[in-house]
């Protein structure tokens, strides 16, 4: 790992933390309220904003996991228990879909509605300023950290500016006369959730299968600017986007010497990082003109095979 990696972690934590004392602030101001007036929706919605908080706390334990350094039973590192912490975000967030649908269900069957006073929609307006900022902050830094935790944990916070407008068209509604607002703006509301929760799990399932994540015909054609490579196949990436483990196998010719193989390699390894800053660990594999062929190896997802020998030439 590089001497960034303690700094991102450190900067992750204090996203965080920043963003769990907001959370905090938001569910305690609506529940309270809520509370006082006898406003079951404001107590439900602020239950929702303190889900919000247990997700940051799942965050820094997630990260804190994943900033270990590799050891001998985990040599790629720790880096996937951060995306594991992401999928415990997303079971928060269907959580909070089931929470919604079942106070919309409850609502339209009971047909109580909601008391409604002026600082009633204050309270929510205040509230849906600070998620606002509270998800802008988070994804922006998540997406310059790199870290699929901060950008898991805005959309459940986003999921919060979501149920807080549900809430306000439910109010309003009644204001207006028409209470069954108030519950079908919920239902909207969980599909609006669950589409979120739906993108951070196929993100990270993708990275816990190993998927590809650049392709491997562009990083074999960059190979291939190299000069003295003859050939680039079985080009292989996995990992978080940020952090790539890439392993090829390079051709060269067969009179060259391995000191000059070993150069070669390393211009390579150069050249493709410099193009694909993502990628923290590369495994070249340098053979004779041939090797493959014998090896019967042949290429299938995610792997690629570049040339300078035009066709029909070995």
């Amino acid at each position: 790992m590089s001497s960034k990696a303690p700094s991102r972690t450190r900067d992750i934590r204090v996203v965080l933390l920043r963003v769990l004392a907001l959370n905090l602030l938001v569910a305690g101001a609506k529940l309270i309220y809520g509370i006082m007036t006898g406003a079951i929706s404001m107590v439900a919605d602020g239950i929702h904003s303190a889900m919000d908080s247990s997700s940051n706390v799942i965050g820094l334990v997630g990260t804190a996991v994943a900033a270990r350094p590799p050891d001998p039973g985990h040599p790629y590192g720790h880096r996937k228990f951060e995306v594991i912490a992401a999928l415990g975000i997303t079971f928060l967030l269907f959580l909070a879909c089931y929470e919604i649908l079942t106070g919309a269900v409850e609502r339209m069957m009971s047909g109580s509605p909601p008391r409604v006073t002026t600082l009633s929609f204050a309270v929510m307006i205040v509230t849906i300023f600070i998620n606002t900022y509270v998800t802008v902050y988070e994804q922006r830094r998540g997406l310059k950290l790199g870290s699929p935790i901060l950008i898991a944990d805005s959309l459940h916070t986003r999921s919060d500016i979501y149920a807080s407008l549900a809430v306000l068209v439910g109010l309003a509604g009644v204001k207006a006369g028409r209470p069954i607002l108030d519950p079908l703006a919920a239902i909207v509301v969980v599909g609006l959730i669950a589409r979120a929760g739906y993108r951070i799990v196929t993100s990270s399932l993708d990275v816990l299968a190993d998927a590809v994540v650049y392709s491997p015909q562009e990083i074999a054609a960059t190979a291939m600017l190299v000069p003295g490579v003859l050939d680039c196949h079985d080009v292989r990436t996995r990992g978080l986007p940020d952090h790539v483990h890439l392993d090829f196998h390079l051709t060269i010719a067969p009179d060259t010497t391995t000191s000059e193989s070993h150069a070669i390699a390393h211009r390579v390894i150069e050249m493709i990082r410099l193009r694909f800053p993502g990628i923290r660990d590369v495994t070249p594999h340098v053979e004779p003109p041939g090797a493959a062929e014998a090896m019967d190896h042949p290429s299938g997802h995610g792997h690629a095979h570049c040339t300078s020998e035009p066709q029909g030439r070995q």
